[in-house]
């Protein structure tokens, strides 16, 4: 009859060996992270008062190139940019959008060229209404019906012409996110 005892120290040694290179490599990493914190501990400090830069800078301002708006969609449902969403960009005057044009998202997520540039690029509230309903519809997703989101209004403004504007926007079908970027 055959044997079927496991021999304990080769086990051990086969289960501990992925154990022991965790260890190694966790104290070398410490100890990494150690050394770069010691070398940044003696790095000299700003004189008090000086803000950190972070608190010292605003939006970006591009020298050289021209102010401008634009956008990039992410759909978190597929996990992929958000390629054929339609957008109304419109300008708001008395808090009603006055349609400036109409677009379709490239392949990258992003409008073919600036939603405002140059001349175009001025003061003002604007509003981006992703038509999100459509764009699921288009992607065949298996989603309950109604959905929960339909057409997405996102608002904004622009205060100086000087600063860049550079809207990322993240949507699935029952939820959104927007933020300035840069």
């Amino acid at each position: 009859m055959k044997d079927h005892r496991i021999d304990s120290n080769a086990l051990a040694e086969h289960v501990d060996q992925p154990r022991r290179q965790f260890a190694i490599g966790s104290a070398l990493f410490g100890s990494g992270m150690l050394l770069a914190a010691s070398g940044l501990a003696a790095t000299p400090q700003a004189p008090a008062g000086t803000p950190a830069p972070a608190q010292d800078v605003g939006p970006i301002v591009l020298h050289g190139v021209s102010p401008r708006l634009t956008i990039h969609t992410l759909d978190t449902y597929h996990g992929a940019p958000a390629t054929g969403l339609r957008v109304d960009f419109s300008v708001l005057k008395d808090g009603k959008p006055t349609l400036l044009r109409s677009l379709t998202i490239n392949a990258n997520g992003r409008a073919d060229e600036p939603l405002l540039i140059d001349d175009s690029y001025r003061a003002g509230s604007y509003e981006l209404l992703l038509h999100v309903d459509d764009y699921f519809a288009m992607r065949q997703a298996k989603l309950p019906r109604p959905g929960f989101l339909s057409r997405v209004p996102i608002r904004f403004q622009i205060a100086d012409t000087r600063e860049r504007i550079h809207l990322p926007v993240q949507f699935g079908p029952w939820s959104y996110t927007y933020y300035r970027g840069s």
